[in-house]
């Protein structure tokens, strides 16, 4: 018996396959991600790799996942030269002096025993982002650990101030963080959302686009033009928000 089969019996919520396609003269990795989810439509993206990632119903044909991909073949081919003109950004060393972001500013990384004013790991004061500590692994894990009790905190403020605000939302979602590479947010079909740690380190309002995204969902669970005319009438400038956090994307998301 294949692995998938033994997943589908068992009822795994996903079964993933991997092969390739030629696309403008290239050829692609593609990942198909077929979902036990009541996903009624078959979606399309690029991963930071320029790989193709395809999520469809277990329902859907072959003929249907090949037409998506070979309809957005002229997209495709845009976004993964958008991709490679992108800057690299290199890992952090977690050394003094540099940059790091939290809620859309930059602030200026000191570590140290002796840089924090009171009993805190890790704190800002001013324009400087301390650490106590000097070891660069040691800085690493407390940054990881303060961005996610920002994030948890400050997310669930904000997801707070929305879920009151749309008319649709009944409730309070509940909420879980991820530190993700290719998404900001996710909504499942029983309404839990995810939200990705590192979109702390984004402006707030990038972050209330995410929110407001997710929160969407729960009335309109795809990408429809209902969907879209919730999103202008929740939040106008939600295009905007959307180019700003897509061009600060690759620094966001650096380790």
């Amino acid at each position: 018996m294949s692995a998938s089969l033994k997943d589908l019996l068992r009822g795994n919520a996903e079964e993933r396959t991997q092969r390739s396609v030629c696309i403008g003269g290239e050829r692609l990795n593609v990942t198909l991600i077929r979902s036990r989810r009541r996903r009624r439509k078959l979606s399309l993206q690029l991963d930071a790799e320029g790989g193709l990632v395809v999520r469809a119903p277990f329902a859907a044909r072959r003929e249907e996942i090949d037409g998506l991909i070979f309809r957005n073949s002229d997209w495709i081919v845009q976004r993964r030269q958008e991709l490679q003109e992108q800057p690299r950004h290199i890992g952090f060393r977690f050394i003094d002096g540099e940059a790091h972001l939290f809620l859309g500013r930059s602030y200026v990384l000191r570590t140290g025993a002796d840089v924090m004013p009171n009993s805190q790991k890790v704190a800002i004061v001013d324009s400087e982002l301390l650490v106590q500590t000097r070891s660069p692994d040691a800085i690493r894990r407390l940054l990881q650990k303060w961005y996610c009790q920002q994030a948890q905190q400050h997310f669930q403020q904000r997801l707070a101030i929305f879920s009151a605000q749309l008319p649709w939302v009944n409730t309070v979602p509940a909420l879980r963080l991820r530190r993700m590479r290719s998404r900001w947010g996710s909504c499942s079909s029983s309404g839990r959302l995810c939200l990705n740690t590192h979109l702390i380190k984004a402006s707030e309002r990038c972050i209330d686009y995410v929110i407001v995204h997710e929160l969407c969902h729960l009335q309109e669970f795809n990408h429809s033009p209902r969907f879209y005319a919730l999103m202008d009438a929740a939040m106008p400038e939600w295009r905007e928000c959307k180019a700003e956090l897509e061009a600060c994307g690759g620094v966001i998301i650096r380790e």
